[in-house]
Order: structure tokens, then C-alpha cells, then sequence
């Protein structure tokens, strides 16, 4: 009986298979952006829904003490965050804290520890589209947390002498006394809450231990848990007093040194920043806004109308 012949099973050749090799990558090349923009999408609306919430915070605030918080001051020193703690369900931080004494102090801060109130932290605090949480400023003994969002302190720069005309939200009576932070009402916005900016976001630096003070919004010091309208979003060098300052403009984050300094408003996102105005509302404002349309957004009783656009 003669055996059928067994034929040989034919393999890939060099050629079919980098063939294959390229298919792959093209179709890599082609999901790539595609999944990208989908995963910035989702962030993008991770960061708004941050802005809801400190949005509906500040206005729980203002219905409870009949002021919005104060953005920061010096005696004894505290900024806008702890007072909104209660509101953003960190009360139990809140109670932990003693508001009578400096931020640095025990039982807010246990020096070089994650231990006190300082260094707690929430999803509330971070901008997924940046590097995320938990974030912390360990660049001195004062261990705390960092985050990606700031309030509205106008066109001026910090400290400074000069009483600017249209005042923003947030900053001090005189503009420049850190121990008479100013208190808004919701009256005293007479441009209305629909055309005033509240907050807007800030790129932290990616390691805890630099001292730079962009995203650390639990610190009062003159640039802290602020942005000025000096610049337009995403424009400008930062100006921040010495040695607080870490010129990184690959990271999005240029900077030289000054004592009376300014800070612009920053993100991740394609184009913009996201921005809460003072009726809780958030939008997206695009780089190429008018500086001049971004100064009277700024203000809160300078008579202008809202143009974000």
C-alpha cells in the first residue's frame, strides 16, 4: 500500500511578516491619537466636575457665613481650602484642624510627617489631565498637600502697593496686607456672579520635594493658591519671589524670580483651561483669549460684560 506524501506546513516569510509588523503599527499610529483624545475628554470632564464641586463649596460657604471664603492671611495663616474643607466632604479633616493657629502648627501640620490635617488629601484637589494625586509639598518641614486649583485674584500682582481700581474676588482690602484679607459677597459682585471669575487650575511640579509654589494652595505665602490675570491662560512667564521659583518651561512651567510676582493660570488640556465663574458655572477658555476680555472676566465690579469667547 503506498503512503500519501505528508506536505510540509508553509511558514511566514521575512517579507509577509514585516509586512504584518507594519500593518500593525500603522493601525497603532491611527488609535493612538484617537484613544488619547477620548482618555482627555474623560479627564477634562474629571477636572470640571472638581469645579463643580469647589463651585457649589464656595456658595455653601457664602449661605453659611454670608461671605465667600478669603483667599488667604497671614494671622493666623490659612487659605480659601480649609475653610471649604466641610463643604467638599472633608469635614473630618476640618475637624482635625485648629483655625486659630498657623497652617504650620501643630495639630495642622506634624513637621515632616503625613500625619496632620495639612497633608490630607481628596480627588477634589487634582486635575487628572496633570500628573494626578496625591501630591505634596516636602520641600520643608512643613509637609502638606499640593492641588491643581487656584482662585482669582486679578489683574495685580502680589504683594502690591498699588490699590487697583476693579477689585477680583479674592486678595486683600489694600491689596497688599496679608493679615486683611478681603471677604466677598455675592452683592458686592455687581458685574454679576455669571460674568465674574472664581477659580481656575495650575500645573504642579511632578516631584513633591521642589519648594516651587505653584500648586501649593494650602500655603499663604504672596503667590500661593492664586492666579493673577496679568497674562492670558497658558501665556507669560510666572513671577515668583526667590527661591520659590523653578523655571521649567518644558513642563509648562517657565519662571524667573521676583518680590512682587504674579502667576498665571495653567493646564494640561489642548488649547485652555478650565474656569469656575462666581454662579458656579464652569467653561473652557481657550489660550487666544483677549487679554483685555480675560482682565474683566477677572473683576468683579468693573462694569464689563462676559466675553470668554
Amino acid at each position: 500500500m503506498t503512503s500519501l506524501p505528508i506536505r510540509g506546513r508553509r511558514g511566514f516569510t521575512l517579507i509577509e511578516l514585516l509586512v504584518v509588523i507594519a500593518i500593525i503599527a500603522i493601525l497603532i499610529g491611527l488609535l493612538l491619537p484617537a484613544v488619547q483624545k477620548v482618555r482627555e475628554a474623560a479627564n477634562r470632564a474629571s477636572c470640571t466636575n472638581n469645579f463643580k464641586q469647589w463651585g457649589i463649596a464656595m456658595h455653601a460657604h457664602h449661605d453659611t457665613v454670608g461671605t465667600l471664603p478669603y483667599g488667604a492671611r497671614s494671622n493666623p495663616r490659612t487659605t480659601w481650602v480649609v475653610q471649604l474643607w466641610s463643604y467638599v466632604e472633608m469635614g473630618n479633616v476640618a475637624n482635625q484642624y485648629n483655625i486659630n493657629t498657623h497652617f504650620y502648627a501643630a495639630p495642622n501640620t506634624i513637621t515632616s510627617t503625613h500625619n496632620g490635617p495639612q497633608s490630607a488629601t481628596s480627588k477634589v484637589y487634582y486635575c487628572p489631565s496633570d500628573r494626578g494625586g496625591p501630591a505634596y509639598a516636602t520641600g520643608d518641614i512643613y509637609w502638606r498637600a499640593r492641588g491643581n486649583y487656584a482662585v482669582n485674584w486679578g489683574p495685580i500682582r502680589q504683594p502690591s502697593a498699588t490699590l487697583a481700581p476693579f477689585a477680583a474676588p479674592f486678595g486683600y482690602r489694600n491689596n497688599a496686607s496679608r493679615d486683611q484679607p478681603l471677604t466677598s459677597r455675592f452683592a458686592d459682585i455687581t458685574d454679576g456672579t455669571s460674568n465674574t471669575l472664581m477659580m481656575s487650575e495650575q500645573i504642579m511640579f511632578s516631584s513633591d520635594n521642589n519648594v516651587d509654589w505653584r500648586g501649593d494652595m494650602l500655603n499663604d505665602d504672596d503667590q500661593c493658591g492664586r492666579f493673577m490675570t496679568l497674562d492670558q491662560p497658558n501665556n507669560g512667564i510666572d513671577e515668583i519671589r526667590a527661591p520659590y521659583c523653578t523655571n521649567m518651561p518644558a513642563q509648562g512651567l517657565p519662571c524667573t524670580t521676583s518680590n512682587n510676582g504674579k502667576v498665571s493660570a495653567r493646564s494640561r488640556h489642548t488649547g485652555g483651561v478650565n474656569v469656575a465663574l462666581c454662579d458656579g458655572s464652569v467653561r473652557f477658555v481657550r489660550n487666544g483669549i483677549t487679554l483685555a476680555a480675560w482682565q474683566a472676566v477677572s473683576t468683579m465690579n468693573g462694569g464689563e460684560t462676559l466675553n470668554l469667547d
